[in-house]
């Protein structure tokens, strides 16, 4: 099934060009086992061999997977029980585990309001990192300009890989699932830099 929705996103991109995108990354947003790793690619090689912009199609992209990430952050919105109870009754659809939320809420827990830019460049975490973000009530201009922000970059990359790639676009989804790591420790760097410079300050006013 799941092979078959990718395969129909990506004839989707082939045939409809920019709303193909659009389609593909509004869904990627919340459908868990749509990978953007395929989609974005994808997307680029198109761009190389049909001649549609490549910055179009990122603006495009972004602001789709932007637009899907706001149902679950105003679920999200409903406090944590009112997302539990979502996902007893439509997780299963959707592929959303009780271990991919956790994973979500404990991100976004060590790492705070940053981990919305950061999680969409972190396959599983940008599905569900919208839930904590609502939860906790994070100001809807803040989360709105992190996911756009983290799209872009997202999109950027991948879909510049794509062009540049061609027809070896596909080899892209494999180098991206080796990096997962490097994007936390990149965060631990970040968040210790913040609390070192947060103490700085203090001391020196003292």
């Amino acid at each position: 099934m799941i092979s078959t929705i990718i395969d129909w996103l990506v004839n989707a991109i082939s045939t409809l060009g920019y709303p193909g995108v659009a389609i593909a990354m509004f869904l990627e947003s919340f459908f868990a086992p749509i990978p953007s790793e395929i989609i974005l690619p994808f997307s680029g090689f198109v761009c190389a061999r049909d001649g549609m912009n490549i910055y179009i199609t990122i603006i495009v992209a972004s602001l789709a997977a932007y637009l899907g990430t706001l149902p679950f952050y105003f679920i999200g919105r409903w406090g944590k029980e009112g997302v539990d109870k979502f996902l007893r009754r439509f997780g299963k659809y959707m592929f959303i585990p009780a271990s991919d939320l956790d994973k979500g809420y404990k991100a976004f827990d060590r790492y705070g309001n940053g981990i919305v830019f950061f999680g969409r460049l972190i396959p599983i975490v940008r599905t569900v990192i919208s839930f904590p973000a609502g939860v906790s009530k994070m100001n809807f201009g803040v989360f709105s300009l992190y996911t756009l922000l983290g799209s872009l970059l997202w999109s950027s990359i991948l879909a510049f890989a794509g062009f540049f790639l061609g027809e070896n676009w596909e080899v892209v989804e494999g180098y991206v699932s080796k990096y997962e790591n490097v994007i936390y420790v990149v965060l631990g760097v970040l968040v210790v830099a913040y609390i070192t410079r947060g103490i700085y300050k203090i001391v020196k006013k003292n």
